[in-house]
């Protein structure tokens, strides 16, 4: 992992020493800098991805380093050291491009807890930057998250674009399926061709049929000239054919033979066209379902089926929702300015089921930012009714704020590890074997953490799901 390096900018000799050798022990990297010219060849000299600057000092003009700062570099982070007396000044320095500010006297604590915030949302916008300059798309065009799974779909993505493989993603709706769709394509040999998308439950049966392989001149009436389908017009590129499950049997039998031959007639058309497409098919059913109800053509389902995909719920990814809300805050700087989310509003967002997944969750942070106006932080009064009461939020529950950075990073990871395991043992019915096999884990491990949360697994033994 890179060390970060952090410019700390001030004359106080016991400020300088505390913040070196606290920094130093959480493993940053420390310059010293105790006026504006050595602030200034520092700059110039070195790469920073954080700067702590004295607000108050003679000699020190927090400004111009900020000033010279964005220059250098725009994504270099900038926390304000100011007391009562410069408040004003500290705003106006917040409203110019200052990351925050801490009073002081400060609580090491707390501006750790600023660093790492900072320091996180760096990281993000530069392995946007980056991922977006390989795949020459949009900002908002990016899957985000760290988790194993979120991070398992990304390795399968990067595989199955090589290839010319026909791929089907499922997975509930605003999980990001026609996002994948979009990343396999510009991954893929067909980047510079044409990707066209259609959504074939929004067209009524008879107007998808003309849509996708296009009709010729008289072929019905209003048809004065004749028309490409998407499947023509897609040629050497790729096609998504959004919520696939809902087409009819007899578009079902046509696209089989696209897939299986790569050529179709027109609407009307006698004449044998050939077609040169890639096919990503995606739904938010469950098509061997659909196949086993007659719903769905079984041969079609194992044609689509050569690399399925499954996006994996938010629910079922909670330790990426702080990564998803960063990057939804900094999408809206420019309209909503600076935001922050406070701990008792996390712990909704982090507890909450997310029906509606990272679509709903994008929504929700939009809406929280409009509603919050001037204020800097958004509270849980800035959240929808049903998110406020999502399970774990209580408007007297001690606030993780109050505890050291440490203590409130384990009381978080304690949370989550009690409800996975509980989880675990519900869906296996209180089997430990079973259980430790499918988290692969020991069966000694899992005994120490059933102890440790005081799981009574004979609850789970007498489970009915």
């Amino acid at each position: 992992m890179k060390k970060c390096r952090i410019l700390v900018v001030s004359k106080d000799i016991k400020t300088i020493n505390s913040l070196r050798k606290e920094l130093q022990n959480e493993g940053y990297i420390i310059n010293i800098a105790q006026s504006n010219q050595e602030a200034m060849k520092n700059l110039r000299k070195r790469k920073f991805e954080l700067i702590i600057t004295e607000l108050s000092m003679s000699g020190i003009n927090a400004t111009e380093i900020l000033k010279e700062s964005q220059k250098i570099d725009a994504k270099i982070k900038v926390i304000i050291l100011t007391n009562i007396n410069n408040l004003k000044l500290t705003i106006e320095l917040i409203q110019q491009g200052a990351y925050e500010y801490l009073k002081k006297p400060f609580i090491m604590d707390e501006l750790k807890i600023l660093i790492r915030k900072a320091l996180q949302m760096t990281e993000i916008i530069d392995k946007d930057e980056i991922f977006r300059e390989k795949l020459k798309i949009k900002q908002e065009n990016l899957l985000i998250g760290k988790s194993k799974k979120i991070q398992k779909v990304l390795v399968h993505i990067q595989k199955i674009a090589k290839t010319d493989l026909t791929v089907l993603i499922q997975g509930e709706t605003g999980t990001g399926k026609e996002l994948v769709a979009s990343l396999i394509h510009n991954l893929s040999p067909r980047k510079n061709k044409p990707f066209l998308k259609v959504n074939c439950a929004a067209l009524p049966d008879s107007l998808l049929e003309s849509e996708l392989f296009g009709y010729e001149r008289g072929a019905f009436t209003g048809a004065v000239s004749t028309k490409h389908g998407l499947f023509s017009s897609a040629d050497e590129g790729s096609i998504l054919l959004d919520e696939i499950s809902e087409i009819c049997p007899e578009i079902q039998a046509k696209l089989l033979r696209v897939i299986e031959t790569k050529e179709f007639f027109r609407v009307g058309g006698v004449k044998l066209l050939k077609v040169d497409v890639r096919i990503i098919a995606s739904t938010n059913r469950d098509l061997e379902k659909d196949v086993k109800d007659g719903n769905f053509r079984e041969d079609l389902y194992y044609r689509l089926n050569i690399f399925p995909l499954f996006i994996p719920p938010l629910r079922e990814r909670r330790e990426d929702i702080p990564f998803l809300i960063d990057y939804f805050l900094q999408r809206n700087i420019s309209f909503s300015g600076k935001k922050r989310l406070s701990l008792e509003a996390l712990d909704c967002l982090l507890n909450y089921e997310w029906p509606g997944n990272v679509r709903e969750l994008k929504n929700v942070i939009l809406r929280a930012c409009i509603l919050s106006g001037n204020s800097p932080e958004i509270s849980v009064e800035h959240l929808p009714g049903e998110v406020k009461k999502s399970k774990g939020y209580s408007p007297t529950k001690k606030s993780l704020i109050d505890l050291p950075f440490k203590k409130a990073r384990e009381k978080v990871i304690e949370s989550f590890e009690k409800e996975y395991f509980q989880t675990l043992l519900y869906k296996n019915k209180g089997n430990i074997s079973h259980s430790s096999k499918l988290a692969k884990l020991s069966r000694p491990y899992l005994h120490q953490k059933i102890k440790k949360y005081r799981i009574n697994v004979k609850n789970y033994r007498n489970n009915s799901h």
